[in-house]
């Protein structure tokens, strides 16, 4: 991994790293001294942005992926693609994002969930947050598309479970089709449901 500017603002670093870190080894395999290395930083910069030591950084990184996840979801929807394409589209995407990676990185929240969870609750906050903004989103889509509150969560929930279990299975396989697959057949499921009756 390529180490960021040391122009960019400290904090910044900090997080940028840590979420390539964290998405190639897991919450629990990275310590602060990586971090700080790899950021180009000083174990005091680190604690003067993040008090709560790593576990501060693992929540500004899930909320960074939050966001990531939400712009995505954003402009697809803006470009006029129905909630079957969108899902297809957003698994493309994932499947480029773990060749880009040559499979290094490839999960949303389960490696930073993985080992953490219970024991880092603000993490586990920060995650189910993250969760719920994605959920919620998707949602909301279906619910455009015709289905009702409850089958919307319920479809949207599939939905998230099964592009992050297909990034993980495409990462052991080395096999980005995987996601791309997954997602065609998560934009059928869709298309089934928000068929008129």
């Amino acid at each position: 991994m390529s180490a960021p500017r040391a122009e960019a603002p400290t904090r910044e670093r900090i997080t940028k790293v840590a979420k390539h870190l964290f998405q190639q080894r897991g919450y629990h395999a990275v310590g602060t001294a990586q971090i700080v290395a790899d950021a180009q930083a000083t174990k005091g910069s680190l604690y003067h942005h993040f008090p709560e030591g790593k576990q501060g950084i693992a929540c500004e990184v899930v909320q960074a992926i939050r966001d990531d996840v939400l712009a995505r979801l954003d402009a697809l929807e803006a470009s006029g693609l129905d909630a079957s394409a969108l899902v297809v589209a957003l698994a493309e995407g994932m499947a480029r994002w773990l060749e880009a990676t040559r499979y290094r990185e490839g999960s949303l929240l389960a490696s930073l969930a993985v080992g953490a969870v219970p024991d880092a609750p603000a993490l586990q906050r920060a995650l189910g947050l993250a969760l719920e903004a994605w959920r919620a989103r998707l949602a909301a889509l279906l619910m455009r598309a015709g289905l009702r509150k409850q089958p919307a969560r319920a479809l949207a929930q599939t939905v998230l479970a099964g592009l992050e279990g297909a990034l993980l299975l495409a990462r052991i396989d080395g096999n980005a089709r995987l996601v791309v697959e997954v997602g065609r057949t998560l934009g059928s499921l869709i298309e089934s449901a928000t068929e008129p009756r």
